[in-house]
């Protein structure tokens, strides 16, 4: 089956169902499990952007996609494009975004873990009332205890010890949005620029709401809440940004997604960024209930010769890369 062809396949699954997007690169060992996840609790498809991979990624991606588990496209950011940005774009020009019921945009490290009924997303949405356009969730982040140098296992499993949720790290946000054909474009913490003439409706994890003015830039107020508006009761993005830290030297190499490329580009991922969330001391098994079928999923996805193939090259780059740290 040639890529049109299975891009097709998935893009005819899209209309009226929630869909989850996400852009990545070089994240080859972590994409099986993360698709396998999110498809699990109840997206109907999740659809990917890679660009300028160096790991194999964008041929798991495309094995992925000829088996039906995701769609995927490859595109190139120069210096000054944000990948992300351009990414989403694609996305959107691929795939027929906007006649989702819902779509969300999360990264390879961030993990969709809901509280109520189930934990499916049926019930999460159930839990939003019908004039909210926007459910706005916080991060929950998970450190590297007990762990200190990385292996070849489900993250979700591996490491269970997050800061306490009140903590200021959690502050950043990820929306899942109603409609998405009211929003021109996608950003990776909420959609952007709303097409209606009336307030934009937003929801917290706790239930409290909130209106925007429709002309609100929404990428600058649905990025992060204050301190004291963090809520993970319906649920929470279980966001997983150093597993261990030889982990973590190889994301800082690979640079950011969020930014313009640039060589002057400010580092975010400092020692200090991973020590204060190496500080992660509270045990956290709230997402063990969809352990079962994210195995059993990822199972099936290696199942397939491509994937495997693709995977296991994927997996031999990051050993060799960690190998030269």
């Amino acid at each position: 089956m040639d890529a049109t062809t299975a891009a097709n396949r998935i893009a005819k699954k899209l209309p009226g169902q929630p869909v989850l997007v996400s852009c990545q690169k070089d994240e080859g060992p972590f994409l099986v499990e993360f698709l396998a996840h999110h498809l699990a609790l109840g997206f109907t498809a999740v659809l990917v952007a890679s660009n300028d991979c160096t790991d194999g990624s964008d041929a798991l991606l495309d094995a992925l996609q000829e088996a039906g588990y995701c769609g995927h496209i490859r595109h190139h950011a120069a210096e000054g494009d944000s990948p992300q940005i351009k990414g989403f774009a694609a996305l959107m020009r691929t795939f027929p975004v906007r006649r989702a019921a819902w779509v969300m945009a999360l990264d390879a490290d961030e993990f969709l873990n809901i509280h109520v009924g189930g934990g499916k997303l049926h019930d999460l949405i159930a839990a939003v009332p019908p004039e909210v356009d926007i459910l706005a969730l916080n991060f929950a982040n998970f450190g590297n205890a007990p762990h200190l140098t990385w292996q070849s296992a489900p993250v979700c499993e591996r490491f269970r010890y997050r800061l306490p949720l009140n903590h200021a790290s959690n502050i950043p946000i990820k929306s899942l949005t109603r409609t998405p054909a009211n929003f021109a474009a996608v950003h990776s913490h909420s959609m952007m620029r709303f097409r209606l003439a009336r307030p934009i409706e937003v929801m917290r994890a706790d239930g409290s709401r909130f209106s925007l003015p429709p002309e609100t830039k929404l990428y600058e107020r649905l990025r992060r809440f204050a301190p004291g508006e963090i809520a993970h009761g319906l649920a929470q993005i279980n966001h997983h940004p150093i597993k261990t830290y030889d982990s973590f030297l190889l994301r800082r190499a690979r640079g950011r997604g969020g930014v313009p490329i640039s060589p002057d580009a400010p580092l975010r991922h400092s020692d200090t960024y991973f020590i204060d969330r190496a500080a992660a001391a509270e045990r956290d098994d709230t997402v063990e209930k969809y352990r079962a079928a994210t195995e059993a999923l990822m199972a099936e996805m290696r199942a397939h010769p491509a994937v495997q193939r693709t995977e296991a090259a994927c997996l031999a780059t990051y050993r060799a890369r960690l190998a030269k740290n």
